[in-house]
């Protein structure tokens, strides 16, 4: 067994030493893993921070301001992130900057105004959520605010979306995992020792962080597509891209209600702490999936090059170095947080402990996600948005039906129980088709 292992280290150094892909992903993914870890270890500790020091209390009111924000702003990309990222990764590779600049300005020209919209409802809504939804009047003071942030965020995910088609993957991974998490850690410090541990300054710092992260997105994106240094060009026309877009929406749509959905739905049921103990819960199971997102940001704009080249063993090549290196990386955390999970939920506070089963399931589907490697990402890289499009209704039918049934009898575990059944349902499906259309499975597997 010992030597068998040797062999396979030996095997991947000279691996690493003689393919270039292979060193390409695997250095770059390293990069992008630090900065990951940087933004879930400082989101980690915001949600410890909040929870321990300014209360469960506070860490819920967060958490129904940020799913609605969150839902806010998947409305407003209108599903262009994504969709530009693709191109701009068509046009970065024929150097075509010219194309990126017009692309981008009619991206912006369709979602500035839609954002702006979602930010005027969501302001005069407020109220009427706060007392008809989540039964918490107080709450319209701060969904208020709330609404003016969709902006910020829109701009903070399509800029660094779009930053990613450039390849610039350590700043895709800043801006998506790390910088708003990293700006609230510090001011939640500063407020902290500062005396102001009121329960609303979490969410007071929530919002600043967002709208800096924003601004910050745009600078870097500007600076990055040489967006100054050329002369739009017209590209893909606004009907194109709205027809390349809209699968993706509808997908990421469905995608955020799965994620969100028994946030929002546990919270018309329990308190703010209930609500804030399950999103620590969730914290603390995504923690699983660190190097997802890593390996993801390298591979997508590949899968999208591949496709367009007409490769298929290079697409199945990458599918597999991701998942193993996805699996691989993820297995020491699994263990970690299985084996000490009544420990892990005491640093948060006194409230948290005795949530052990919740955990176990969140964690049991994380361990879905893991092991899945990433077919959904084939499947939006390769013209099959529709198809996702349609797993994500099935699936996202699946969750908000399973919260209903579950959460008003069950809580915290129903709500836990249901994020399951919609990651299973979900990954599940996209496996099935990644292996139907091109003829292999996407999840982590040895080598033969």
């Amino acid at each position: 067994m010992i030597g068998s292992l040797r062999n396979k280290l030996t095997q991947s150094f000279n691996r690493y030493r003689t393919d270039a892909e292979y060193r390409e992903l695997i250095r770059t993914s390293f990069i992008s893993l630090l900065v990951r870890m940087i933004g879930v270890g400082t989101g980690f500790l915001v949600t410890l921070v909040t929870s321990r020091y300014f209360s469960a209390n506070a860490l819920g009111i967060v958490s129904i301001c940020v799913a609605i924000l969150s839902l806010a702003g998947v409305a407003g990309k209108l599903g262009l992130d994504v969709a530009v990222m693709r191109l701009v990764a068509e046009y970065s590779w024929k150097n075509d900057f010219a194309a990126i600049k017009g692309l981008y300005i009619t991206a912006m020209k369709l979602m500035v105004p839609v954002t702006l919209l979602i930010s005027v409802v969501l302001y005069f809504s407020a109220d009427w959520m706060a007392i008809n939804i989540f039964h918490k009047e107080y709450l319209g003071s701060y969904l208020r605010i709330n609404a003016w942030l969709t902006l910020p965020l829109v701009s903070l995910l399509f800029h660094s979306e779009s930053t990613r088609g450039l390849k610039n993957i350590t700043t895709y991974t800043f801006y998506q995992t790390s910088a708003v998490s990293t700006i609230a850690l510090i001011l939640l410090i500063i407020a902290f020792f500062s005396g102001h541990v009121a329960r609303e300054v979490p969410v007071e710092i929530q919002f600043v962080s967002i709208g800096i992260a924003g601004v910050l997105s745009l600078v870097s994106w500007l600076k990055a597509s040489q967006f100054t240094k050329h002369v739009s060009r017209a590209g893909e026309q606004s009907s194109g891209l709205i027809k390349i877009a809209m699968p993706m929406f509808t997908t990421t749509v469905l995608q955020l209600i799965m994620s969100w959905a028994g946030t929002l739905i546990l919270a018309s049921f329990a308190t703010e702490s209930q609500v804030g103990i399950y999103n620590a819960l969730v914290r603390i199971s995504v923690f699983t999936n660190i190097t997802i997102l890593a390996i993801n940001s390298i591979t997508m704009p590949r899968f999208a090059e591949a496709y367009a080249a007409g490769d298929m063993d290079a697409l199945k090549r990458y599918s597999k170095q991701a998942a193993r290196l996805i699996f691989l990386t993820s297995l020491p955390i699994f263990i970690g947080l299985a084996c000490f999970p009544g420990f892990i939920l005491s640093v948060f506070g006194k409230e948290f402990p005795g949530n052990e089963i919740s955990l176990y399931i969140l964690l049991a589907g994380q361990f879905i996600v893991v092991a899945s490697g990433l077919p959904a990402q084939i499947l939006n890289m390769t013209g099959k948005q529709h198809v996702l499009r349609n797993i994500a209704i099935v699936a996202s039918i699946a969750n908000v039906g399973t919260c209903l049934l579950l959460i008003p009898s069950w809580g915290i575990i129903g709500t836990s129980l249901a994020q399951v059944v919609g990651t299973l349902i979900w990954n599940a499906l996209c496996i099935w088709y990644v292996k139907k259309h091109f003829g292999f499975f996407t999840f982590a597997q040895p080598d033969r």
